[in-house]
């Protein structure tokens, strides 16, 4: 594997080389500075990728922070009933349902939010809710695991759109060179096939 991939590079670098062979054409060596500078704009894309990532990784550390005045994790009593489990249209069956609950906000003050709790489930029970600074129902914080793929993932992301802008740019240039490159073929042959024809 190792090897294919070698002489694949090989091949690219003595294709694309600018080398003094006078069969070389202006569109082959247009071609070749193409292929140049689109492997500098893409080593260049990685800068702006890392500062993306890195703005990820900042937005999911304060996705992981919690503690008073932030996110915290409260008990909650349950004012009714939660619905029990119902079949959906798929024929599958919800294992959670919402209900009305109350809980105590940091500043002492009552609550009372609807919060997802198993199907069935009574009233009175007490159940684990998160909630932020100002004592409203909020997301539990994320995992430094999460947070870590989120930065990655974004990273390879922009590395990947920009590579894929930057080729597809790169295939439309060498379409239009190959345009010339036919058209001068064409120009060619019609020239030779001109001259035989006086010839013969």
């Amino acid at each position: 594997m190792m090897g294919v991939a070698t002489r694949w590079v090989a091949l690219r670098v003595r294709r694309y080389w600018l080398g003094r062979n006078p069969l070389r054409r202006r569109s082959d060596r247009l071609e070749a500075a193409g292929v140049a500078v689109t492997v500098i704009l893409l080593l260049f894309s990685v800068w702006p990728a890392v500062v993306m990532g890195r703005l990820a990784y900042e937005n999911g550390l304060r996705a992981e922070r919690a503690g008073p005045g932030i996110r915290q994790q409260v008990t909650a009593t349950l004012l009714q009933d939660a619905p029990d489990a119902v079949v959906g249209p798929d024929n599958g069956v919800a294992p959670e349902s919402r209900a009305a609950a109350r809980w105590v906000a940091p500043s002492g003050g009552q609550r009372t939010g609807q919060v997802a709790v198993p199907a069935g489930t009574k009233a009175g029970t007490a159940v684990k809710v998160w909630i932020d600074g100002r004592g409203e129902l909020t997301r539990p914080p994320t995992s430094h695991a999460d947070t870590l793929a989120g930065a990655v993932i974004t990273t390879l992301l922009v590395i990947v759109g920009a590579a894929a802008t930057l080729m597809l740019g790169l295939r439309s240039f060498t379409w239009l060179l190959d345009r010339g490159r036919y058209a001068a073929w064409d120009a060619s042959w019609a020239e030779a096939c001109e001259r035989w024809r006086r010839l013969s």
